[in-house]
């Protein structure tokens, strides 16, 4: 009887292990997600940052997801309650596709949005000439003038900071496929820290990175090597200060927008695009979703689809009074639009 009873308490505590493993793995719980902001054609993009007690969302105002003539612009939203929404700026400069802004706050204290002038019309031609930026600002109302950054022909996608200084790659597509790793004290000047920073060849692009408690650089990058055997699987990289030498690992998907982020208790959490089509050509077959990171196993595990479908992705992340706030795009209720949505994670309040 009482190897019986040993037997079913060790069988209950497996269970339960069980249990709280999965709860570790996928206990995030969308509770609320809202369309914030339609008013142009195309909507898309997204960052979200928090400064100076308000909410600032940006992204891209357009025709469409690109194509020449389709010049986009800027738009910076603000709320202070995450429900009431109104426009604070519009950034945009004539002749150029201004895309993807990326928000974060200098050690100055300054609003920081990185974006890119991609010359739409010819970008075969004039890849060279595509422009990364930086704008800033004191208050999220009133920008300065873009400021041209870093090597032409380098798209920088993000800047992260680790104390005074930040971080943030660079990179050129096609033929002329290559990374640049930069970094910068205020936003304003970018020098090259480390040329060529991932493996020669794998089409690698947007990319996003934090820095954990001991200091070290951890990067999920996208690859778009769709013909290569390997396919278009995305890269965990690391790298131990001063972040001039690299480790790269193949991550178990494929991935697009990606953005991730480090809950107080350390777990890691991205926000991407998904793909049921691999050859990433059927807007039906993707969405956005949350998902479990990994850094010793290089595994990805999917928790919660975000409401959405189609053109999507791109998300903001940032943790507040105990709850994920998620902004993102999708086009699943039919006009491509920005959502905000907010996701509860067990064991944190």
């Amino acid at each position: 009887m009482k190897n019986n009873l040993r037997h079913c308490t060790v069988v209950l505590m497996l269970l339960l292990a069980g249990h709280l493993v999965a709860d570790e793995n996928h206990g995030i719980k969308i509770v609320e997600a809202q369309k914030i902001w339609d008013a142009a054609p195309h909507n898309a993009f997204t960052d979200l940052q928090r400064f100076k007690g308000r909410w600032y969302c940006a992204f891209r105002e357009g025709r469409g997801h690109a194509g020449g003539g389709d010049y986009g612009k800027i738009r910076v939203i603000a709320s202070s309650d995450g429900k009431a929404w109104k426009s604070v700026a519009l950034l945009q400069n004539q002749g150029v596709d201004l895309r993807d802004a990326k928000l974060s706050v200098t050690p100055g204290g300054e609003l920081l949005l990185n974006s890119c002038e991609y010359r739409v019309d010819n970008d075969r031609a004039d890849i060279r000439n595509n422009t990364s930026v930086t704008y800033r600002s004191k208050n999220g109302t009133d920008w300065s003038a873009a400021t041209q950054i870093a090597d032409k022909g380098y798209w920088l996608w993000q800047t992260t900071w680790l104390g005074n200084t930040g971080y943030a790659l660079g990179y050129r597509w096609g033929n002329r496929d290559a990374t640049r790793f930069y970094r910068t004290t205020d936003g304003n000047q970018y020098t090259l820290h480390v040329d060529h920073l991932r493996p020669p060849g794998d089409r690698s692009n947007e990319h996003a990175m934090l820095f954990d408690a001991e200091g070290r650089a951890h990067m999920l990058l996208r690859r778009d090597n769709a013909q290569s055997k390997t396919g278009g699987y995305a890269l965990l990289g690391q790298a131990e200060p001063p972040y001039t030498d690299w480790e790269w690992r193949r991550l178990n998907i494929t991935l697009g927008g990606p953005s991730m982020i480090q809950l107080p208790d350390g777990r890691v959490l991205a926000c991407v695009r998904r793909y049921a089509d691999e050859n990433h050509r059927d807007w039906g077959s993707q969405w956005t979703e949350l998902g479990w990171v990994n850094f010793q196993t290089a595994k990805y595990t999917p928790s919660a689809k975000l409401p959405s479908g189609g053109d999507s992705s791109y998300a903001g992340l940032v943790w507040h009074n105990g709850l994920l706030w998620i902004s993102y795009y999708s086009s699943h209720s039919g006009k491509t639009s920005i959502y905000l949505a907010k996701a509860e994670i067990a064991g944190l309040k």
